[in-house]
């Protein structure tokens, strides 16, 4: 297929299930869900909806081995429907418009996540289309709830519909890209998660007396709250390198001049890593890769300017590390916060929280272990092959990310999961993700496609 038709139809694809709200909270994923379905009927894919709540379902479709390996298990393409909310006011165009400006579609979900699986799915019909012989199945699977709430998405399908996802033995899911980065020299590093931090949402909550605001109460409730927020600020929390990231920083270094270079090679070591502190915190990123982080996301309190208010809430987005031990993080912050009349509450949607119960659920074991998914696995060296002949001078990275995603419920049980979008990215269209303008640019998404498409092709032969 030419690149330019391939481009067009892509885009127009992608425009159309832009345009399709699936905010979260409450979903709608199922328009959505239908939306694709519609386009696998008319390539003559069979898919099925799989609905967990109302408003709410999954869509599977499988394209079955046309030559089947008795050692080729199935593979399982895998992206989330719903998006986060978006401030219509802040934005250049609206949200769910897919605008087409500067070669770009513009929607909430372009890149997080409909635009990767938009990618899925033509990848997966052109399959089908090119009649491309397959020694494996090959499964696509859009799923609902993935940025807020649990038990009706991915989680719930592998709890319930285990077989209809494959099952699969890897799991292509979201997570990295590819970026010009400044750790390797402006070489491209293609960024392929491997492991996630976990999401640990809490509340902070004080009480005590209320009253008029013209004869102030000492540590009232806004009080505690502002003060617990200020001891979080002034004790930051421990640098801590994983495994993945020291091979991250590795395999990075060799794009690096001296004493970088140097650096990135030793930076387990505790005395480089102290040096090398100040350069790691003045990067978002690379800060998160290097800590569990604490967020304020929400500040409640008060009813009017002249009433003391008797309760007062912070809300904390707090992300912990692959091998950090969720009770010892909550004894060392109730040790910083160091006051025993501030509650804290653990929010239930939060991955570490709503994660151990699924854990205990479905495996029996609430602290079963969450194995990182190796380099050395065929979907993780296609991508590397694959992608040394689309960035001739990049470098390919085990990433592990900064945020959550669906690829836990797999690697739970035993699947390796792997986060890649096949685009080229900048630091201006990274920070559109959750943010202001998010936006595919077309030539990237047909790019994604086009190196799907052979990935997929290695990995069926």
């Amino acid at each position: 297929m030419a690149l330019p038709a391939l481009a067009d139809d892509a885009k127009r694809l992608c425009q159309t299930l832009l345009r399709i709200d699936t905010t979260n909270p409450p979903g709608n994923e199922r328009a959505g869900a239908l939306y694709l379905k519609r386009f696998f009927d008319a390539e003559g894919i069979e898919s099925q909806l799989y609905e967990s709540a109302p408003g709410r379902a999954n869509l599977i479709a499988r394209l079955p081995a046309t030559t089947p390996a008795p050692t080729a298990g199935p593979l399982l393409l895998l992206s989330h429907i719903d998006v986060v909310p978006a401030d219509a006011t802040a934005w250049s165009f609206p949200p769910f418009s897919g605008a087409i400006e500067n070669g770009a579609v513009y929607g909430r979900g372009a890149i997080d996540d409909k635009g990767h699986g938009i990618a899925h799915a033509f990848a997966f019909a052109l399959l089908h289309r090119l009649g491309t012989s397959r020694d494996r199945d090959v499964v696509f699977a859009a799923t609902a709830s993935e940025e807020a709430g649990v038990e009706v998405g991915a989680d719930w399908m592998v709890e319930h519909h285990w077989d209809a996802l494959g099952p699969p033995v890897v799991v292509w899911n979201e997570g990295g890209l590819s970026t010009r980065s400044p750790i390797a020299s402006g070489r491209i590093l293609n960024a392929i998660s491997t492991t996630e931090k976990r999401a640990l949402w809490m509340t902070l909550r004080a009480t005590g007396e209320g009253g008029h605001g013209s004869q102030p109460i000492r540590n009232g409730a806004s009080d505690r709250v502002v003060r617990a927020l200020h001891r979080i600020e002034t004790h930051p929390t421990p640098l801590h390198v994983t495994s993945t990231v020291e091979e991250t920083m590795r395999r990075a270094s060799y794009a690096a001049d001296f004493p970088l270079g140097f650096a990135l090679r030793n930076i387990s070591n505790p005395l480089v890593l102290r040096l090398a502190q100040p350069q790691l915190e003045r990067s978002r990123v690379t800060n998160a890769m290097v800590r569990d982080t604490i967020a304020v996301t929400g500040l409640r309190a008060g009813l009017k300017h002249n009433v003391i208010p008797r309760t007062a809430e912070a809300m904390l987005d707090v992300r912990l590390l692959p091998d950090t031990d969720a009770d010892a993080f909550l004894g060392w912050l109730k040790q910083v916060i160091d006051d025993p009349s501030v509650e804290i509450q653990l929010e239930p949607d939060g991955d570490a929280t709503a994660f151990r119960s699924w854990r205990e659920r479905v495996l029996g074991n609430p602290d079963a272990p969450v194995p990182e998914s190796p380099v050395d696995n065929e979907l993780f060296r296609a991508l590397e092959s694959e992608l040394a002949n689309e960035f001739p001078d990049a470098i390919s990275v085990p990433l592990q990310t900064t945020g959550g995603s669906d690829s836990k419920w797999f690697r739970a049980r035993g699947v390796p999961a792997y986060g890649y979008l096949p685009a080229l990215g900048d630091e201006a269209l990274v920070a559109t993700i959750h943010g202001l303008d998010e936006r595919m640019p077309v030539a990237e998404l047909a790019r994604a496609i086009r190196v799907e498409y052979r990935i997929l092709v290695r990995l069926s032969r």
